[in-house]
């Protein structure tokens, strides 16, 4: 497979696998939380920490093996892995089954956006590559869409565990897709910069001498905390405070973020695009605006009560949300050496998953716990609200890394 708009086709494939075994969790929250007698905590613990703590320490190396080796293969695995281990969260009996199986779709999940980032760095050149990421995210937007439904509507006809085989064991199939038709152009095209690419800790220690890079890592740990913390917790919102049944919370959950997530993402990528045609920084201050916007859109979603316009405020705050996530990713492939693409990229996903996937929804959920006996139900809704600060600073380190993308790069040679 050559042309890259078949390569982004297939890498916009698996992305949606990502999300689907990912938010499908989120969707079978309640469900979950019932059968198990968890707290709120409990439930971010399973949803963030317990996914992302192997998630995080393992998407690195993945990365670099995939830097040294083929990029295509290795994500071809880690595909086939976490495929599989979703499939298991629907067949274990106790919590601590119920963790140890996430555990595994962190370890397979790691390599999913690092990689696919790598590739799309391979295949674009700069003032095309945010768009291309827009659609390989729009991967991402569409696998919430169908992780929150598939959860929902699998999960209130035939249990929560169906739901976990449902999504698990198509993507052995793409796993072997990936193999197959990816296989010899990657090798091809990344032959000679694998050969010269400094091992994990020279590789780590040149990026990490790069300021603009140690920037870029605190833009995306913020920016992510602002995303999908009140993502984490919307299907439990919507069944919680505002008393709607799992099949409704499911589809339209999926519909309003996912669809709503696709299109910023696309618009976020194409004005990054354009914008980048003037210099590297002005990406960043239109970083800088949507994550503003993206704290004011989940304000709007948290103080309605009517559940139609609940869902269609859900739907633009999403779009809000999305447009600046482009923006962060492409800026990593353009600053960073190509020998390094994947590497770079798995230590800002491990940002997003320390910060975003982890951190944000365990705080929310301790945040609900804490302000249950005071609020009841209502506890939820003034948790997430509680988290939404975090966009001054997204918009604050956004206008940071754009001043510093002004000035001239001094970066050291590679080894």
């Amino acid at each position: 497979m050559k042309r890259p708009v078949l390569v982004l086709g297939l890498l916009a494939l698996v992305s949606f696998a990502n999300y689907v075994d990912r938010m499908v969790l989120s969707a079978l929250a309640q469900p979950i939380k019932a059968e198990f007698a968890l707290s709120d905590a409990q439930l971010g613990l399973l949803t963030g920490f317990a996914f992302v703590l192997i998630y995080s320490f393992t998407g690195v190396p993945l990365a670099r093996l995939a830097d040294r080796t083929n990029r295509a293969v290795v994500l071809a695995a880690a595909l086939a892995l976490w495929s599989l281990a979703t499939a298991a969260c629907g067949l274990t009996g106790s919590f601590a089954g119920l963790v140890i199986a996430r555990v595994f779709v962190g370890i397979g999940e790691s390599g999913c956006q690092p990689i696919g980032y790598g590739l799309i760095g391979d295949y674009f050149p700069a003032e095309r590559r945010a768009l291309a990421m827009g659609w390989f995210m729009v991967g991402n937007s569409l696998g919430i869409t169908a992780g929150f439904a598939i959860g929902g509507w699998i999960g209130a006809l035939y249990g929560w565990r169906a739901a976990f085989v449902v999504v698990g064991i198509p993507g052995l199939l793409l796993a072997l897709a990936v193999a197959t038709l990816l296989r010899a152009p990657a090798q091809a095209h990344s032959a000679a910069a694998r050969a010269s690419a400094p091992p994990l800790l020279g590789a780590l220690r040149l990026l990490l001498a790069d300021s603009r890079y140690r920037w870029l890592l605190a833009v995306q740990g913020a920016y992510s905390f602002l995303i999908f913390g009140p993502i984490s917790w919307l299907p439990a919102y919507f069944t919680r405070v505002l008393g709607l049944p799992l099949k409704t919370v499911g589809t339209w959950t999926g519909l309003t973020v996912g669809i709503g997530m696709g299109l910023g993402m696309l618009c976020g990528g194409g004005v990054a695009d354009r914008l980048v045609r003037r210099s590297l920084s002005s990406p960043q201050w239109f970083g800088c605006i949507a994550s503003l916007g993206t704290g004011a859109a989940w304000l709007v979603v948290m103080l309605i009560a009517q559940p139609v316009w609940a869902f269609i405020a859900t739907f633009v705050a999403a779009g809000i949300a999305a447009l600046g996530a482009p923006v962060n990713v492409a800026s990593v492939q353009n600053v960073c050496d190509p020998r390094l693409r994947a590497t770079a990229a798995s230590l800002t996903t491990l940002a997003t998953s320390l910060i975003g996937i982890g951190l944000a929804p365990y705080v929310i959920g301790v945040l609900s716990d804490t302000f249950a006996p005071a609020l009841g139900k209502e506890a939820l809704r003034y948790a997430i609200l509680a988290s939404l600060p975090a966009c001054f600073i997204a918009a604050a380190l956004f206008a940071r890394l754009a001043r510093l993308l002004q000035e001239p790069p001094a970066q050291p040679a590679l080894a």
